[in-house]
């Protein structure tokens, strides 16, 4: 079935002064026998789109700007039924779309991550730790077991990226993207190799406090109860500070804190009713999911049967 990839999957590729790195993506790409390529330019100042000229691929410039302007503006014109987004820096090896596409069609997925387990040294120290809070976060709020929301390369069952609506900016596309379809159908990951970058790199760490603060928007859109419950859960931290001191001061001075007493009960248990709404809402809002899965999964079996 990853043979067939050329024939199933449209490539988009967001660039922006990817010159070097484009050459050698195009080239890998057009090896294995892929030729339904976007490259979508955000108006480079160099060669970028001279080199995708050269290899004869369909070039289209983003009318606004940031790669999640250009990764929805290339999906617009997608007719294959599925589509890989990858970044033009030489970072990612096409050879795994057949896997990515694979792993699709076997598990009956809507997406599929390209996760970064191989050659992880490549990647900043600073992004794989923040990697690993928003994914971790991500994993929490969708009920996902994911090890790499972030990776720059994924596949997308083309009816479904259609359905999503754009809410972020930026390199939060992938994001708002898996968080969008773990919401309505099923996400999965295959391990790749992330290589060295060829150019200069454009992440630094305001992108990745903006990928955060996005991911924080995408869980007050789809769970506000939760983002306010734990909130609330908060109050169990200043409520242990002050029953330690409490505690403290009863048991070696021999000194009665009522007050300080009724305040620190009153902390711990509203922190303590915080948490576990939380537990409640997510798993609330995990049960969703299945239900809007199961009913999607229903319906298609309808058709078909009529079919």
């Amino acid at each position: 079935m990853g043979d067939n990839a050329p024939n199933c999957v449209t490539v988009i590729i967001p660039v922006k002064n990817e010159e070097a790195g484009l050459d050698y993506t195009l080239k890998a790409l057009k090896d294995l026998g892929f030729s339904d390529i976007i490259v979508v330019d955000g108006h480079s100042t160099d060669g970028t789109v001279n080199v995708a000229r050269r290899h004869g691929v369909f070039v289209v410039e983003q009318p606004g700007d940031g790669k999640a302007d250009a990764v929805f503006y290339g999906l617009r014109f997608v007719k294959k039924p599925y589509a890989v987004v990858m970044d033009g820096d030489g970072t990612y090896d096409p050879i795994y779309i057949g896997q990515l596409l694979e792993k699709a069609l076997n598990e009956d997925l809507d997406e599929v991550l390209g996760a970064r387990v191989k050659g992880r040294e490549n990647i900043p120290l600073l992004n794989r730790f923040g990697n690993r809070i928003l994914t971790s976060i991500f994993n929490l709020m969708f009920g996902t077991n994911l090890s790499d929301v972030l990776t720059g390369m994924y596949l997308v069952r083309t009816s479904m990226a259609r359905a999503i609506i754009p809410t972020t900016r930026g390199f939060s596309v992938e994001v708002d993207v898996a968080s969008q379809v773990a919401s309505m159908g099923k996400v999965g990951e295959v391990p790749i190799e992330y290589k060295r970058r060829i150019g200069k790199s454009k992440l630094n760490w305001r992108h990745g406090v903006n990928i955060g603060v996005d991911i924080i928007r995408l869980m007050v859109r789809y769970n506000p109860l939760l983002i306010l419950a734990l909130l609330v859960s908060l109050l169990i931290i200043p409520g242990a500070v002050v029953t330690v001191y409490v505690a403290s001061q009863l048991i070696v001075n021999h000194v009665n804190h009522y007050v300080w007493g009724i305040i620190a009960f009153q902390l711990d248990t509203t922190g303590l009713l915080g948490i576990l709404i939380s537990m409640i809402m997510l798993m609330i809002k995990r049960m969703e999911y299945r239900v809007v899965r199961l009913m999607a999964r229903r319906e298609t079996e309808c058709l078909l049967n009529a079919g």
